[in-house]
């Protein structure tokens, strides 16, 4: 007999945190890099190296930095965590240096947190119509659609996990790699470990009780009597 915890199968509702992680360093990087530089997601299969300059993004690790918190509503209980994710950046081409530099220079300052929380705002504002939020230091390929195909007076329907936010903690140094290509000649290639910090809340199905029923016992009569 296989023993159990007593409890049902329950259905984990987890926010996308590594798609939401590069979608926003991918913003990021296509915002202070050259105009039409591709920036790719690495360790893809069949898919050849762009002609001229590119980037590469490729995650190492997820490392909580925070004991994790607890909260419950109704019937949900809701674990919120902090974790600190490692993403490698290799900036390959003419100019990878000065990229580099650009990036680290950037990342490590205000203005990325600024961008960063502009994102995190339009991504929570296109999921609910009714409530938009518009950074004034927002690029216009960031800014959320002003038409709503809700009609007016409709409340927005309300996010069963709220998506993560992404912050920048700080980038590790840049360094030269050797890199030969098809032809057996040598190319630019930089990379640079950049850290951001992902806060994201898990949901999963709590059980409530809505009543209490109290049974009171005779202290005196041998059913209340404590057992020696």
């Amino acid at each position: 007999m296989v023993e159990t915890s007593g409890y049902p199968t329950a259905s984990v509702s987890l926010p996308p945190v590594t798609a939401a992680t590069t979608t926003a360093l991918r913003a990021f990087l296509q915002t202070i890099l050259p105009p039409d530089l591709p920036v790719l997601l690495a360790r893809q299969n069949r898919m050849a190296a762009p002609n001229g300059p590119f980037a590469l993004m490729a995650l190492l690790m997820h490392q909580p930095i925070a004991t994790s918190a607890t909260r419950y509503t109704a019937n949900t209980r809701i674990i919120l965590q902090q974790q600190d994710i490692t993403v490698q950046v290799s900036l390959f081409g003419q100019g990878a240096a000065d990229n580099t530099q650009r990036l680290s220079t950037l990342f490590q300052n205000g203005w990325a947190s600024e961008f960063f929380t502009a994102f995190h705002q339009n991504t929570v504002a296109q999921s609910t119509p009714a409530q938009k939020i518009t950074c004034p230091n927002t690029p216009a390929a960031m800014a959320p659609d002003a038409a709503s195909d809700a009609p007016s007076g409709t409340p927005p329907p309300p996010l069963s996990t709220p998506p993560p936010r992404i912050a920048p903690l700080y980038a590790g140094p840049a360094r030269q790699i050797p890199f030969i290509n098809g032809e057996r000649q040598y190319e630019e290639q930089w990379q640079i470990d950049l850290h951001l910090q992902a806060s994201f809340a898990l949901s999963l199905p709590q059980p409530m009780a809505s009543a209490a029923r109290l049974a009171l016992a005779d202290v005196t009569s041998p059913q209340g009597s404590p057992s020696a």
